[in-house]
């Protein structure tokens, strides 16, 4: 039901900020960004962005997420998603293009399993806090370059016998990295 809530949460959102921006004063810059962080894959968590700028100086973005690896007699898997409201700062261009600050949210769900049969599952939610900054070339490629801080909470569905010790939950760095489309 919580998944439900935060789908149809989204889509709301989503369906206000296209009747809301009215475009910005920025030339070829668009409101649309579609991204994607090549740097997950090397940690096992590849996600796909939607950026939509509501307004001249903000915009909301959602990242569904999705990996896994198999490493040392360990495979991990997870899926999720997170979401961010950008409040763009600067004065010389409009969202979604430059300098801004965003708090966000996520949440994850998967499972650790190891070779010798033990399974446990997980959830994590997250809240952050980041700054950055996003660059829209003419062509329309875009970088998007932020870091911040989050803080993480994992439960874990088996908390006896090998998977006794998982703990993760904490303050982390959030550094982010995109490469993307702007139309």
């Amino acid at each position: 039901m919580k998944k439900l809530f935060f789908i149809v949460s989204i889509l709301t959102l989503s369906a206000t900020s296209f009747a809301q921006y009215k475009g910005g004063g920025d030339g070829d810059v668009k409101p649309n960004i579609i991204k994607l962080n090549p740097l997950g894959f090397l940690f096992g968590q590849a996600s796909l962005g939607y950026e939509r700028a509501i307004n001249e100086k903000s915009s909301f973005l959602i990242a569904p997420s999705f990996g896994g690896f198999n490493f040392g007699g360990v495979k991990y898997s997870q899926f999720g998603g997170g979401a961010e409201y950008r409040f763009y700062l600067s004065k010389t261009s409009s969202a979604p293009k430059g300098f801004y600050a965003a708090p966000g949210a996520s949440f994850s769900s998967g499972s650790v399993k190891l070779d010798a049969g033990d399974k446990t599952n997980f959830s994590s939610f997250g809240v952050k806090g980041i700054i950055g900054n996003q660059w829209i070339f003419g062509s329309g490629f875009v970088l998007d370059l932020n870091g911040g801080l989050q803080y993480s909470s994992f439960n874990y569905k088996d908390e006896s016998g090998v998977f006794s010790g998982l703990k993760g939950s904490g303050v982390f760095p959030a550094l982010g990295f995109s490469l993307g489309y702007n139309f």
